[in-house]
């Protein structure tokens, strides 16, 4: 028999981990009758049937041999236990359980496929299923495995064990008897293995299309972040899950998730001296077992991770490209993956590196297509959709907010004098004055040539022309020169506000572009409220 049950530990269906060191019990099928969510209820109902029809063949076997007690015990792989599975008996007191492989009579099993005691003396070593005092003729017990010793040796293998209070030897035609009951019972299991590892295999294909088809579904990188989360949690039991994306000399944690509400993101870390560094040198999932032993951290200055017993750090890669990030998945429990689970979540460990690639990537286009190339604040496509999202934000809540519109004075004498590159430099200097005078939420942007505009959230009249004026006074200073010559570069600002001056959309603009012309008009260099001039 092939090592199937290794093939089956790691592809457990509710959460794919814990099975490397299960016991005798835990064989397929014997282990699924206790842990029914692996397996739809057609494929449970096929287990239990297998129980019901191993009873059924140890009844025959006990009629046919006039035994006392027949009793079938299976082992499990790395263990040293073997468990009862199935038993017929005319006694009623039958010890179940698990004992140690090699106690009692079967002790006598160790270098051999069967064993006859005729008669089973007083004195003969305990037969485990009875308690004391049981009165037996004669024993015999036979190896139930295709792979003979070396299933043995790996723990997957049966033990069948026989007795009846005749003391006569077990004939040929006896021996014939167990060896049949054990070989279509050794079928029976073959085949079933075959059919429930298909269902298993299924299943766990299905969770890995399920956790990729959510990765396929996002574009924007933090998207991506707890799509992989989120994949990573139909494999395998975790308490925190985190990404960090890798720098020349330092890694930077990007996502965090789990018990670790504490825990600041974006914060670098150099690789030298840990694990992660590790992880990027050698290309490869560390620790080999997922055993965290603490001999070197995780991140170096982090100490996190020393609460976990399990921990993997696992890069994310493309062929032959550099590592660009790792993944890092830990839990206080013991044997946080298996070996199949491993390669699962190295699998898709791939996918999110391609993710990540492509959803940056996505989010440069983004920015492109949102920000002015010359001078790097938003361009009029951003200004459009945010002056209408914070309109509607203000309408909903009751809320305020300005707008300013500016231009750059006298500006084509500007380009006509010094030409146009440096007529560039000046629309690139105020530019940089208009975001040092906006805070979070509010929005600079180029709408024109020389125009632009500001978006000031939660601000009224008063406090937006505070701001222009600000900014005003800040372009008056800027000192350029072109070949020596001091070039004097001046602005002009129109404010409106909403609701205070209008509360429509399309005439705050007007307002704000009405105050902008009067500032012209009234000698440039200067701020205009719409409410001053109506």
């Amino acid at each position: 028999m092939d090592n199937w049950f290794s093939k089956f530990a790691g592809q457990k269906q509710k959460k794919i981990n814990q099975v490397d060191d299960v016991s005798a019990v835990d064989l397929l099928p014997f282990y699924l009758e206790k842990n029914s969510e692996l397996l739809s209820v057609d494929r449970l109902h096929v287990v239990r049937q297998f129980r019901q029809s191993v009873e059924n063949q140890l009844q025959i076997l006990q009629t046919s041999l006039d035994a006392t007690s027949v009793v079938l015990f299976w082992s499990g792989p790395a263990t040293d236990q073997i468990t009862s599975y199935a038993s017929t008996s005319l006694h009623n007191d039958l010890v179940a359980g698990s004992f140690p492989v090699g106690s009692g009579v079967l002790g006598a099993l160790k270098d051999r496929n069967d064993i006859a005691l005729t008669p089973y003396r007083l004195n003969s070593s305990a037969i485990l299923y009875y308690p004391e005092n049981i009165s037996v003729g004669s024993f015999i017990a036979s190896i139930l495995s295709c792979g003979e010793g070396e299933q043995r040796k790996v723990g997957d293998y049966g033990i069948l064990c026989v007795d009846r209070v005749s003391q006569d030897a077990w004939s040929s035609v006896d021996r014939m008897l167990i060896a049949s009951i054990s070989d279509q019972i050794r079928q029976s299991l073959v085949l079933l293995r075959d059919l429930l590892f298909t269902e298993v295999e299924r299943r766990t294909l299905q969770l890995v299309f399920d956790g990729l088809r959510a990765l396929n579904s996002v574009l924007d990188v933090e998207s991506v972040y707890t799509a992989a989360n989120e994949a990573f949690g139909l494999i395998i039991d975790m308490d925190l899950f985190a990404i960090s994306l890798i720098h020349e000399n330092d890694h930077e944690l990007c996502y965090l998730s789990g018990d670790c509400s504490e825990c600041q993101l974006n914060q670098k870390y150099i690789l030298d001296d840990s694990l992660v560094g590790q992880v990027v040198k050698y290309r490869r999932t560390l620790p080999e077992r997922s055993f965290y032993v603490g001999r070197a951290p995780i991140i170096n200055g982090f100490d996190l991770f020393d609460k976990y017993k399990s921990v993997l750090v696992v890069p994310l890669l493309q062929e032959d490209c550099p590592v660009t990030g790792v993944l890092i998945i830990a839990a206080r429990g013991d044997n946080l993956v298996t070996r199949n689970s491993r390669e699962m979540i190295e699998m898709i460990a791939a996918q999110v590196a391609i993710k990540i690639d492509l959803a940056h990537s996505h989010e440069q286009i983004r920015q492109l297509s949102i920000t002015d190339p010359l001078t790097g604040i938003a361009n009029r496509r951003a200004f459009q959709r945010a002056f209408t999202a914070m309109y509607e934000r203000a309408r909903r809540r009751s809320g305020s907010f300005s707008l300013i519109i500016c231009d750059i004075d006298l500006f084509k004498r500007v380009n006509d004098t010094y030409g146009h590159p440096f007529g560039d430099q000046v629309i690139q200097q105020v530019a940089g004055q208009l975001n040092d005078v906006v805070r979070t939420g509010d929005l600079a942007a180029r709408i024109g040539g020389e125009e632009f505009t500001i978006l000031l959230e939660d601000t009224g009249l008063s406090g937006a022309l505070d701001v222009a004026e600000r900014l005003r006074k800040k372009v008056e200073k800027l000192g350029l020169f072109f070949q020596g010559e001091a070039v004097p570069v001046t602005i002009s600002a129109g404010v409106a506000a909403f609701p205070q001056n209008t509360d429509q959309q399309e005439k705050l603009f007007n307002y704000a572009d009405q105050a902008l012309y009067h500032a012209k008009e009234g000698g440039r260099n200067r701020s205009v409220c719409w409410h001053s001039i109506t």
